[in-house]
C-alpha cells in the first residue's frame, strides 16, 4: 500500500512540476499526515529511520533557502514526506539517484544546446523515475 502511496505522490507532483514548476502543498502535506497514520498500523522501518529521512528533507529545505530558489521549496518539503515513507536509506537512494538522473539529463540537454547552465528544469520526475527504478530493482 506505501508503495503505491508514494508512486501516487511522486506521479502527482511530478504533473505539477513539469506544468506549473511548482507544486501544491496542500496534496503534500496530506500524503504526508496519511504516511504517519499509516506508519502506526504497518510500519515499515523503525522511527530513527524516518527522522533520518525526514532529516534528508529538512536538508534540502535548508538548501533551498541558501541558494535562494535554485533548489526548489517543494522539493525539500516533498522529500519529507518521503522520508516518512521510506526511511533514511530509502530516501537518500532516492534523492542520490534523482540528482543523478537529472545530472545526466541536464548534461544531454547542454551537449544538444538546447538549455545552458542556468535554466531550471522539474526535480520530481527525475524521483519518480528514482524510485521506479527501486522498486523494478525490489528495494521498495
Amino acid at each position: 500500500m506505501q508503495k503505491f502511496l508514494v508512486l501516487g505522490l511522486l506521479g502527482l507532483c511530478s504533473l505539477e512540476d513539469i506544468k506549473r514548476k511548482e507544486m501544491t502543498v496542500v496534496y503534500i502535506f496530506i500524503f504526508g499526515i496519511g504516511g504517519m497514520i499509516l506508519h502506526l498500523f504497518a510500519p515499515m522501518c523503525s522511527i530513527y529511520s524516518i527522522l533520518w529521512g525526514i532529516l534528508l528533507g529538512m536538508a534540502m529545505i535548508v538548501l533551498s533557502f541558501v541558494t535562494k530558489g535554485s533548489v526548489g521549496l517543494g522539493d525539500g518539503i516533498l522529500l519529507v514526506v518521503t522520508g516518512v515513507y521510506l526511511g533514511g536509506y530509502g530516501n537518500l537512494e532516492l534523492l542520490v539517484m534523482g540528482f543523478f538522473l537529472a545530472a545526466l539529463w541536464s548534461l544531454g540537454l547542454m551537449l544538444i544546446k538546447k538549455k545552458n547552465g542556468k535554466e531550471k528544469i522539474p526535480f520530481v520526475p527525475f524521483l519518480l523515475v528514482s524510485y521506479l527504478i527501486m522498486i523494478f530493482r525490489g528495494v521498495q
